[in-house]
């Protein structure tokens, strides 16, 4: 073999060696892309199921840090867990305050690599980018940190998407047509999921998000500017958990849109909240009508009168099918089991009785009382009754034994309003003494006072999730309050006489009151606007309560006199 040839072979062998190690090379990059792909592809799901149960990100733009923490623990009471942060100067030690709070918290509007390791190292769990961001993407892949990467045309969509992303921005969504543009872009593409900002608000929301690709909204308006320059972090977490309510798509739907009052001229009336109209009158009663309830499914509504009768009423034709006959003095308030099977009545002649809701039958009857009854009330789970009388005291029964099991003496004159909390530990009540307060059941003792009106507390009754109360007063005026400090929150003011009572609806985001003005009105329950008064009575209103709909079950309730 001549030398040319040997050299021909050595550079032959060389070169498959090399092309081997190449190989060999290619093959070892590309599973360890493959690794790192199923890493990232594992974070981005995880972030992917924690948006869609929070389904609106607060995106919050900060200056400073100083109220980095309250403000993120704010939004994470009022349920938003999930908070993006937009990535400005003093934005890591923010990131670093925030995600002590619990919060899952994500970097936004990240322009850089350097940025998005920056963010990562502060506590950021997740990434998003203005638009189809190379750097930080590959970055993002790297580290298997999940990035959300801005789009706003098909193009980028589909490049994107060729570079292995899944969940997009769509970004800025308003001005790229908004929901409708949104749609466009995402059809062609089912196998995308997108997370709008940029313009969404409470207006347009609920547009998106019935977008069956949408996972997420991000919006600022969530935390107003002013809340957390005056530090209201109270009520920025109570608006907060009403706007999820509305992002879940509870306020409107737990209740039938309908609303039913008792008055003193012997009536009780039912009404639609959207236009006003009294739908029906229920006449039969041949005195004053004392207050009304909902069954738990909305089938019927009990009437408590002075006539010394309870009834239950069909509400789909206003026929009375039942007549509780057995109590020697007016009734006053009248209240569903949870179940729906029995009837709690309180009267004058100080007795609390238990009726079949079906018979009417009286079951068992409470008599050991030295004064008046003003109220009685199931807990939500069924196993204790609540019964205030015309003194301080409030007793809790066992519903089962009807022994007593706790006893309650806070306040320092009559008690007129008792209700449980929707996990059944708390007891709220409203006093002649012009406080409400909020006692653990296990101990007696007072965990919230209320105070603040200038008159009598004629009623107090917890939001749905028992984060907020809502007070009613001789003053003529109700208030919401925070549950959980005590604070005031809303002024319901627009009656022109004393108020009897006040209740939420039972998503929460509706509240009513009654009045001896004649009048019942309906409010938001976020921002206190009153958006319909009920007015056909001939005297005053002792009582009002939201139609649950159909086949739903309340999960709280109250009563009282």
């Amino acid at each position: 073999m001549t030398d040319k040839c040997k050299t021909l072979l050595a550079a032959a062998a060389v070169g498959a060696l090399a092309g081997a190690i190449a190989a060999a090379g290619v093959v070892f990059a590309t599973k360890r892309k493959k690794l790192k792909n199923q890493a990232f592809l594992k974070a981005e799901l995880e972030l992917e199921q924690k948006l869609r149960n929070v389904r609106v990100v607060p995106v919050l733009g900060l200056d400073g840090v100083e109220k980095a923490d309250s403000l993120a623990r704010a939004l994470v009471e009022g349920g938003f867990f999930v908070i993006e942060v937009i990535f400005r100067p003093s934005a890591e030690d923010s990131l670093r305050l925030m995600s002590s709070t619990g919060a899952f918290v994500g970097a936004g509007t990240v322009l850089t690599a350097q940025q998005a390791a920056s963010a990562v190292k502060a506590g950021a769990k997740f990434i998003t980018t203005l638009g189809l961001n190379k750097e930080v993407a590959d970055w993002c892949l790297d580290h298997a940190i999940p990035v959300i990467p801005g789009v706003a045309s098909p193009s980028e969509v589909e490049q994107a998407s060729r570079n292995g992303f899944t969940m997009l921005k769509f970004f800025p969504a308003e001005a790229n047509g908004g929901p409708a543009g949104l749609k466009a872009v995402a059809t062609p593409y089912p196998h995308l999921t997108f997370y709008p900002t940029g313009g969404v608000s409470e207006k347009n929301l609920q547009d998106y998000l019935s977008l069956s690709q949408v996972v997420a909204v991000g919006g600022t308006w969530i935390a107003p500017q002013d809340l957390i320059a005056s530090e209201n972090f109270e009520l920025l977490s109570t608006l907060a958990h009403s706007t999820l309510q509305v992002v879940r798509g509870n306020v409107g739907l737990a209740t039938s849109g309908k609303v039913a009052t008792a008055s003193i001229d012997h009536t009780a009336r039912l009404w639609s909240i959207e236009t006003g109209e009294c739908l029906m009158s229920f006449l039969g009663h041949e005195d004053q009508v004392m207050s009304v309830a909902f069954s738990p499914d909305g089938e019927l509504l009990a009437t408590a009168s002075t006539d010394k009768t309870a009834k239950l009423w069909l509400c789909d034709s206003g026929q009375c099918a039942v007549t509780c006959v057995g109590h020697s003095g007016p009734v006053y308030t009248a209240f569903f089991s949870p179940d729906g099977c029995n009837l709690l009545t309180a009267s004058h002649d100080r007795t609390v009785k238990i009726w079949d809701t079906t018979t009417g039958e009286c079951e068992r009857t409470i008599a050991r009382f030295d004064r008046t009854i003003h109220s009685a009330v199931y807990s939500p789970d069924g196993k204790m009754i609540a019964t205030a009388t015309d003194d301080h005291e409030v007793i809790i029964w066992n519903a089962a034994k009807l022994q007593q099991v706790q006893k309650i003496s806070n306040h320092s004159q009559k008690v007129f309003s008792v209700q449980f909390s929707h996990d059944n530990a708390l007891l709220l009540t409203a006093s002649m003494d012009g406080s409400a307060r909020i006692a653990e059941i296990e101990t007696g003792s007072d965990k919230i006072v209320i105070t603040g009106h200038n008159d009598w507390l004629r009623c107090a009754a917890f939001s749905p999730d028992s984060l907020k109360v809502v007070t009613a007063s001789g003053d003529g005026k109700a208030k919401t309050w925070s549950a959980v400090t005590g604070k005031p929150l809303l002024d319901l003011a627009g009656h022109a006489d004393w108020l009897r009572m006040a209740a939420f609806s039972v998503d929460g985001g509706l509240i009513v009151t009654a009045s001896k003005d004649g009048t019942a009105k309906v409010w938001r329950a976020d921002n206190g606007e009153c958006i319909r008064t009920l007015d056909g009575h001939k005297a005053w209103v002792r009582w009002a309560a939201f139609s649950p709909g159909q086949n739903r079950r309340l999960s709280v309730g109250f009563g009282g006199l």
